[in-house]
């Protein structure tokens, strides 16, 4: 019997000193009422590094203004402008960068963490090239208006959606953003476009639709 105790005793302390696996690691995002975003772990604490492995991401998105997305090597996860409420999500994080942001207001609203092995470059690097403005439009109507031709390179993209009826949503190679359909006003993103065709279209009616051919 004093055998089995201290065998279970053992087994015990060894399941007690197991690590917590990346597996079971919890993340709330948050975004709004006001001009906030946040990232934080399941203590409280702003994440400004996670280790590789999966994680619940909760998304508390708490205004029609805004949006909460989340970008990286191996992560596209966001919620929709206009629409309020929870969201989650898994994702798995590895060696890189991640962004947040609300799309909306890029400039102002977003943070960033690093994954796995990444650290943050220095502040002294050289800065990127600026991004060249390029405006997107859907409505009033069923109308889309958006370039033939582009050049590749960094872009602030304007979304102009004057459409209750109709989302204005671009994807091709590394992009795929959307405004709401039931979302009306305006929405910039940053985005990168690299050589090849870029489908502008609306989701409520997909013969809406516009080519932007980039080389």
């Amino acid at each position: 019997m004093r055998i089995v105790l201290i065998a279970a005793a053992c087994a015990a302390s060894l399941v007690a000193a197991s690590p917590t696996g990346a597996a079971d690691g919890q993340l709330v995002g948050s975004v709004g009422p006001g001009f906030g975003i946040s990232l934080k772990d399941a203590g409280g604490v702003t994440v400004t590094h996670l280790a590789a492995g999966t994680y619940t991401l909760l998304v508390h998105d708490l205004s029609e203004e805004h949006n909460f997305h989340l970008s990286g090597p191996g992560v596209d996860v966001t919620t929709d402008v206009g629409f309020t409420g929870d969201r989650t999500f898994t994702i798995t994080v590895t060696d890189g960068i991640y962004n947040f942001i609300c799309d909306v207001h890029s400039t102002t609203m977003h943070g960033r963490f690093t994954g796995g092995t990444t650290a943050l470059p220095s502040t002294t690097t050289t800065p990127a090239p600026a991004a060249k403005p390029v405006t997107l439009r859907v409505g009033p109507g069923r109308t889309l208006a958006a370039p033939a031709r582009l050049a590749t390179g960094r872009y602030a993209i304007t979304v102009r959606d004057t459409s209750v009826a109709d989302n204005l949503h671009l994807k091709g190679l590394g992009v795929d953003r959307k405004t709401g359909v039931a979302f009306k006003g305006q929405a910039r993103w940053s985005v990168t476009l690299k050589a090849g065709s870029y489908r502008v279209f609306s989701d409520a009616h997909r013969t809406l639709t516009r080519t932007i051919h980039v080389s």
